[in-house]
């Protein structure tokens, strides 16, 4: 399969910039050429990752390991950072809404002292501000290099996180409001879907932990002392949206609980209605039964006045059984 043919695609953007320009290229020039920009920043993104083939031929010109190929395709791995001779590579989550859909897609970025390759499971991403701050010339990512833009994918990637949540938590906050004034099953099932969610933001969020950790300590030689404080601040944005998924759990928890209890306390009330009903009417029950034997001789059979007696007794035994279970508070 030819190279070029496989190379040259609108799903792979060529960004090259330095402090004084900026330029976009086909992806099949830069390899044509060789990679001759230096010391400019390079940035490679891939949205989607077909095949192995399609991949291999785009990370071949790089000398990438055959084992990052295989992350690179495999999805559902828990983020993690890994440092080669020549490169280091990490692999993150991109969490974003797309057409009000919650969209989870592995990303992985490469990057040595010149290139930032980022590789992507599906079209669309969340670093349209990294392009326009690319286009000013007087930002600062224009004047760093390639470690620079990883930290700026970086912190796109946990910026997206916070408006998620954001989101996230607007709904919450309209299903707790539905829940005390509306509680129904399909309610239930959209607490669920929350949950869901947050689960796997939780398990997307919690392992970069470790991976800025290592940024920090282990410091790859792709990553300068100078992007050290921004690599802090992109810690403690972590810590921040794991406490803000750990808050919103407890509230859904709280609220799921909530539903539950209040089901079971509305239950309970119709529980108590129906037996406060059976109970007066056993007795009634039993009146209408006797009176209602067919034996021929029953004293109260030709009274005149047994009819309406056997109705007024029923209702006086009604009403002080009505009283009496209210003076109980029973009900």
């Amino acid at each position: 399969m030819n190279a070029e043919t496989i190379l040259d695609n609108q799903e792979i953007e060529v960004t090259i910039y330095s402090p004084k320009e900026i330029k976009k290229i086909p992806y099949s020039d830069y390899v044509a050429e060789s990679r001759p920009f230096a010391p400019t920043v390079t940035w490679i993104n891939v949205d989607g990752i077909s095949d192995h083939d399609r991949v291999e031929s785009i990370l071949e010109p790089f000398g990438i390991h055959p084992m990052i190929v295989e992350d690179v395709l495999v999805v559902g791995q828990r983020p993690k950072i890994e440092s080669y001779d020549e490169y280091a590579y990490i692999m993150l989550k991109m969490i974003y809404y797309a057409d009000e859909e919650l969209v989870f897609e592995q990303l992985s970025i490469l990057f040595d002292l010149e290139t930032v390759i980022t590789i992507g499971e599906r079209n669309g991403d969340v670093f349209d501000g990294i392009r326009k701050r690319l286009e000013n010339e007087d930002s600062n990512l224009r004047k760093g290099r390639s470690d620079h833009l990883v930290y700026a994918i970086v912190d796109s990637i946990i910026d997206a996180y916070f408006d998620v949540l954001e989101v996230l938590g607007e709904q919450i906050e309209e299903s707790e409001e539905e829940l005390l004034e509306h509680p129904n099953i399909a309610l239930l099932t959209t607490l669920r879907q929350y949950k869901r969610d947050l689960l796997f933001l939780h398990r997307a969020i919690w392992p970069l932990r470790e991976v800025i950790s290592r940024m920090l300590s282990d410091q790859p030689k792709e990553i300068h002392k100078e992007t050290i404080p921004y690599l802090r601040d992109v810690y403690d944005h972590v810590y921040q949206s794991i406490d803000t998924i750990e808050t919103y759990r407890e509230l859904l928890a709280g609220m799921m609980d909530l539903y539950l209890s209040g089901n079971s306390n509305r239950m309970n009330e119709i529980m108590k209605v129906l037996t406060i009903i059976s109970t007066i009417f056993i007795p009634l029950t039993f009146i209408a039964g006797v009176y209602g034997m067919n034996f021929k001789y029953m004293p109260e059979i030709p009274w005149i006045y047994g009819y309406p007696f056997a109705l007024i007794l029923m209702s006086l035994i009604a009403v002080a059984m009505i009283v009496y279970f209210k003076r109980k508070k029973w009900f």
